[in-house]
């Protein structure tokens, strides 16, 4: 996945008053060199208008005919996207977070543009909070327009082009899974993150991207070393129970992170009760369809790096040597 500069603007009803934009000072300062001082807005119908850029000042002026023309007047957010040649792609969410239906027809500099484009993508605010969060419920317009088209199971995926392994819940309406990019960011859960933004690709696939307290994007970077001492393992011989679709009788939750290529799985684990071992519980059942694995396969689990949480994964088949 491309890494473009990117920032949120989360518009009040003064701002949507004013002639001009105010652009976070993180983001002036990390990529302000990098912006000419005219530059163009452009949306995802084909509407194109120019605004001034004033470094100094960390400001967009002109930007009255954006916000009377979407009808921005409050409430709403939007997405900066700066792609170089002098331009941003703009994405405008209403107030609930759910990316709007642009106009077929839309004014500008040079008449009219006819591109229809309906919004596809929801952004999802969080703030500080001691209950760790791994789901996300998406607005109900989202959910309505494409909740029928997502499937069980599907995948998210973040800056570095990792594929990190979810589900969707059709009863509950909600996203589960989502807390792995946390696990790749070194933060607790996701109410330590701000914002996080997500494209439907419109099948199976989320893009997934996330905004620190300023509102301007981190990029969601994972390394994939494997070089670990054979001390750092551990192997799961399958056996028939674990082909069961169920498991009982442990608590003590934590979770663990599983790597295989450009795939990643959260997993639960929980010391049993009668046992003094832990057991991986939910995520087991997809993680092991999603690798293929039989009675009588080696899952070895190798410590990725100095995080003791993650875990690259090895599989050796059944009647295979171990090298």
């Amino acid at each position: 996945m491309d890494v473009t500069p990117k920032f949120m603007s989360f518009m009040s009803s003064e701002d949507c008053l004013s002639t001009h934009l105010i652009i976070p000072t993180a983001f002036i300062s990390k990529f302000g060199n990098l912006i000419p001082v005219g530059v163009k807005l452009s949306t995802p119908n084909g509407y194109e208008m120019w605004v001034d850029f004033d470094k100094r000042r960390g400001r967009l002026f002109g930007m009255k005919p954006l916000f009377r023309n979407f009808k921005i007047e409050g409430g709403q957010s939007i997405l900066f996207d700066f792609v170089g040649d002098f331009k941003f792609n703009v994405q405008i969410f209403d107030v609930f977070g759910f990316e709007i239906d642009y106009p077929a027809v839309m004014p500008t500099s040079d008449g009219e543009v006819l591109i229809s484009s309906d919004g596809c993508s929801f952004v999802s605010s969080h703030r500080l909070g001691r209950k760790p969060v791994d789901e996300i419920v998406p607005p109900h317009e989202f959910i309505e327009k494409f909740g029928p088209m997502i499937p069980d199971r599907l995948e998210y995926v973040v800056s570095s082009g990792l594929h990190i392994v979810g589900s969707y819940c059709c009863r509950e309406r909600k996203l589960v899974g989502v807390g792995s990019v946390c696990n790749i960011l070194g933060v607790d859960h996701l109410n330590e993150l701000n914002v996080l933004l997500f494209c439907y690709d419109g099948e199976s696939s989320f893009k997934v991207f996330v905004f620190d307290k300023s509102l301007i994007e981190t990029p969601v970077f994972s390394s994939f070393s494997v070089d670990v001492p054979h001390d750092t393992a551990f192997e799961i011989l399958v056996q028939p129970y674990h082909m069961l679709q169920y498991c009982h009788g442990v608590n003590q939750i934590d979770h663990i992170t599983a790597y295989q290529g450009n795939h990643c799985w959260t997993l639960q684990t929980r010391k049993r009760r009668d046992w003094n071992r832990a057991a991986i519980h939910d995520g087991w059942i997809n993680f092991r369809e999603d690798l293929g694995l039989c009675i009588g396969d080696r899952c070895v689990f190798e410590w990725k790096n100095d995080q003791v949480k993650e875990f690259c994964i090895r599989i050796v088949k059944n009647g295979e040597v171990d090298f």
